[in-house]
């Protein structure tokens, strides 16, 4: 249906990512604790990958002007036919393989090849590995800086540990029949060329020593990254913490779920009691900050997404609190002082995740808004006035200059509503740290071209647009677990 002229339209992709501009400070500090491995880079094979990526096409793909359009469709090439290789080979390691949904149905659709490459077969730059194109960057594989000229490269530079990694990684595959002949043409690829080729290269760099030794030093060893100072200690801080884990006290599986449980109650999955030693405590304090942040912003989302489904029709603020704080549950009297309750809101660790889920379900509870402020007080009497804690504290701060809530700030307004009612504080959350706090966020979203309003305000009356769910956010220390796995690091 035409839309009217362009200046007319309005409309804005809707973006349901961190709706309330709280979750990205958890995701801000683990960027700082845990550098060049994050959340969408789970395997180390593609950094050396990328690196012979740039080399090949620098080297040998006979292209003059080198660009990023001529680059991607050099690299989805290769990463096409890395995928096929991979899927073709009986047994292989699939774990986080991108792209491996198109390119099974082009399998499945010519079972005998041979195959011609499928630009389609992931559409974003760079194929599956556009996330892993900053770990290049910061391991100095590639630049994109000219330090002569003072200016960035149209194009990133290969760097000599770049060339370095490169070649590591090209001995290996070098004598395959696919890096001989079909490489660097557009000639259909055999199946029986890509199936020797899926037994040299593989996800899990078996075969590919030298390459782990590359990756482990400038990972874990090497500090010359200027805009991440000390980065590799910081790794090397969380792999130890993750050598504890895994190896002195044997969890096998990491996800979310045993990471929060682990890094904030300091326990096992087994219910035990995580021992750790004592020059990690410094690693271990951040990390429980990390996920003290997550439970902060589940506490706040819990009432948000009560909230939310109570505003049915056009209601006013002042309507909408009154009428989402009335129609929930409690066990707490409302007219009781904060500090009345405070005390009682320590949970253990399946507590408190019983209280989050509830709400999490299609059907919220009808005690969230409760749930979510016990919350709250949780994480306050976690870290308030925590005497064990030496530099970490700064990340109490953050959020403070980026229109978001501080843990400083939730320390401030608990002590500001200690004597007034539970009702009161209530009414400030759904005020300033929900309906305002949402207004801002989505306002900025706006200036950037994204939609990120759950509500619109007509004549100062509310209305919903969307329903807001909770959830937990991806936690790094899971993609480093494998990383180092693949690293023969545990």
């Amino acid at each position: 249906m035409p839309k009217g002229p362009k200046l007319n339209n309005i409309s804005k992709n809707f973006t349901t990512r961190d709706s309330l501009g709280i979750e990205g400070v958890a995701t801000t500090i683990q960027a700082e604790i845990c550098p060049v491995v994050n959340t969408v880079t789970p395997r180390a094979f593609y950094w050396p990958f990328m690196a012979w990526i740039y080399y090949d096409f620098y080297r040998y793909s006979g292209i003059e002007e080198h660009n990023l359009t001529a680059f991607d469709k050099y690299l989805k090439r290769q990463d096409y036919f890395f995928v096929l290789a991979t899927l073709l080979t009986e047994g292989s390691d699939q774990s986080n393989l991108v792209g491996k949904q198109q390119s099974q149905i082009d399998i499945d659709e010519n079972p005998s090849g041979p195959y011609l490459f499928n630009p389609n077969y992931f559409k974003t730059t760079y194929g599956g590995m556009q996330y892993y194109n900053a770990g290049c960057l910061s391991m100095y594989f590639i630049t994109d800086y000219d330090p002569e000229n003072d200016k960035s490269y149209s194009f990133p530079v290969l760097r000599l540990e770049g060339e370095e990694m490169a070649k590591a990684f090209e001995a290996v595959i070098k004598n395959t029949r696919y890096y001989k002949e079909y490489r660097r043409n557009e000639k259909a690829v055999p199946r029986d060329v890509l199936e020797e080729y899926g037994k040299v290269i593989n996800l899990g760099l078996d075969g590919f020593d030298e390459c782990k030794g590359l990756l482990r030093h400038y990972l874990f060893e090497d500090d010359r990254a200027v805009q991440l100072i000390n980065r590799s200690r910081l790794l090397t801080d969380c792999g130890n913490y993750l050598k504890t884990i895994v190896t002195d006290n044997g969890v096998t599986e990491m996800n979310r779920t045993v990471c929060r449980q682990m890094f904030y109650d300091h326990q096992l999955p087994n219910g035990k009691d995580l021992v750790v030693d004592d020059a990690l405590v410094a690693v271990v304090n951040k990390w429980e900050i990390v996920v003290g942040r997550m439970y902060f912003a589940s506490g706040i989302g819990m009432i948000w997404k009560y909230m939310l489904e109570q505003l049915n029709g056009t209601l006013m603020l002042k309507e909408w609190i009154s009428q989402s704080i009335n129609n929930a549950d409690y066990k707490w009297d409302l007219e009781s002082k904060i500090s009345d309750v405070i005390e009682e809101c320590e949970y253990d660790f399946n507590t408190r995740e019983k209280m989050i889920s509830a709400t999490a379900q299609r059907n919220t509870s009808s005690y969230s808004i409760e749930n979510g402020l016990k919350i709250i007080l949780s994480v306050y009497n976690r870290f308030v006035d925590r005497t064990d804690f030496g530099d970490e504290k700064i990340f109490f701060e953050y959020g403070e200059d980026s229109q978001s809530i501080s843990i400083n700030e939730l320390f401030l307004q608990v002590k500001n509503h200690m004597d007034k009612t539970i009702k009161d504080f209530i009414v400030y959350i759904m005020k300033h740290w929900l309906v305002e706090q949402h207004y801002y966020t989505a306002f900025n979203k706006l200036l950037q071209g994204r939609d990120g309003f759950y509500y619109e305000i007509i004549d100062g009356r509310y209305i919903r647009k969307h329903e807001y769910d909770v959830f937990f956010q991806e936690n790094r220390m899971v993609q480093l677990t494998q990383v180092m796995r693949d690293l023969d690091m545990l």
